[in-house]
């Protein structure tokens, strides 16, 4: 069991900080759909693309507007009850190829993601991404998230 390793200057004691999206860094690309880099995430646009899944990854759509299509370590995603999901996040890129995002808020950041609610929570991703019978990725099933 890993804990996660406290920031240092932080103390256990001081209240917690109300959730504020941080800005991107200057230059990044902040539209609607795109990462960071600029790279189009939205299903709609890259359904017919070829897209690298590592070895233990699933394709996934996370919505708030746009059906955004990610790679994430398929060991934190729920079995088909909603349950046996690991604590925490492993994810990648599928627009710029940027591997190794182990926060998800630093993933929802990374993505553009607009959310209203803390992004740690993963219910944002919500279908598995499936590949039809001509080869287009198409929204799959719910992922299947519990309380």
């Amino acid at each position: 069991e890993e804990e996660e390793e406290e920031e240092e200057g932080s103390e256990s004691s001081s209240p917690p900080v109300s959730y504020q999206m941080k800005p991107p860094p200057e230059g990044c690309c902040t539209t609607d759909g795109f990462c960071q880099a600029g790279k189009d995430l939205r299903l709609v646009s890259i359904s017919n693309e070829h897209i690298e899944v590592p070895s233990g990854f699933l394709l996934v759509g996370a919505k708030p507007d746009h059906l955004l299509v990610c790679a994430v370590d398929k060991r934190f995603l729920p079995d088909d009850n909603g349950r046996n999901a690991l604590l925490g996040f492993s994810g990648n890129c599928v627009g710029c190829g940027k591997k190794g995002f182990c926060y998800f808020t630093e993933f929802s950041n990374h993505i553009n993601l607009k959310l209203t609610t803390q992004p740690k929570k993963q219910k944002h991703l919500k279908y598995y991404l499936v590949r039809n019978a001509q080869g287009a990725l198409t929204k799959g099933s719910v992922i299947c998230w519990k309380g």
